[in-house]
């Protein structure tokens, strides 16, 4: 699918194409305002163009204006309710693991995962409960065993730190993309190792590292009609959903 547009140059030119069965787990961060909920509604209407069986699972923690046209979806998830759509996709998971890879490519897509995280930890806490190391563990054993069996997962999130992700699974993500303006420490935390561009980066625009390729500056180009971008996408996810 395509993941963004490489920068060469000051400007947008090649398109930056992965294979969503190889590239199954991406990590999304930045600031706010960087443009991350844009570039998440245009990479899943990409990846539904391209690869229209995907059956998603979306979990919208903060219940966004971006992602409130998914609701009736029946994968669709948001606020207290993404404990059950995570918890759902894993039992799936653990499914597909006894009966081996079917021929349909699934995806968790998690909108601000840290906010669900850190609530949960507080709940779990006067509540007595473990919602947050439910999902934790799961998510950390999709990431490292959700490639070969059709099982990926898109994680949102300002901040990538590695409490998140249990047992070193950040290290899994085979797609990272930062996008505008990130501190020193952010940039170390994701891109460890890399030499970044010494520049400031505008809505939109940042950098992405995927296996086996080197750093790409990318940027993501305007959706022209987001309106009939967003039906697109809900009439994919209904159909498949409803399966």
């Amino acid at each position: 699918m395509r993941w963004a547009y490489k920068v060469e140059r000051g400007y947008p030119s090649l398109p930056l194409n992965l294979d969503i069965k190889s590239y199954c787990h991406a990590l999304l961060t930045g600031g706010s305002g960087s443009g991350k909920s844009y570039a998440l509604l245009y990479l899943t209407g990409t990846l539904l163009q391209e690869n229209p069986q995907t059956i998603v699972t979306f979990c919208d923690f903060k219940n966004s204006e971006d992602f409130e046209f998914m609701k009736g979806y029946p994968n669709y998830y948001s606020g207290n309710d993404c404990y059950e759509g995570i918890m759902n996709y894993y039992e799936s998971f653990c499914t597909a693991r006894e009966q081996g890879r079917g021929k349909v490519h699934h995806l968790l897509i998690c909108e601000e995962y840290p906010a669900m995280i850190n609530y949960l930890t507080t709940r779990d806490k006067l509540d007595k409960t473990k919602k947050a190391n439910d999902i934790l563990a799961a998510v950390s054993e999709i990431l490292m065993l959700g490639r070969g069996i059709g099982y990926g997962v898109w994680i949102v999130t300002q901040r990538a730190d590695s409490s998140l992700f249990a047992n070193g699974a950040r290290d899994n993500f085979m797609v990272v993309v930062g996008l505008g303006r990130m501190s020193k420490e952010q940039k170390a935390m994701i891109f460890a190792g890399e030499e970044l561009p010494d520049k400031i980066y505008h809505q939109g625009e940042g950098c992405l590292l995927a296996d086996g390729h080197p750093l790409y500056e990318v940027a993501y180009p305007k959706i022209q009609n987001v309106v009939d971008w967003k039906k697109h996408i809900k009439e994919i996810l209904m159909r498949n959903g409803n399966k």
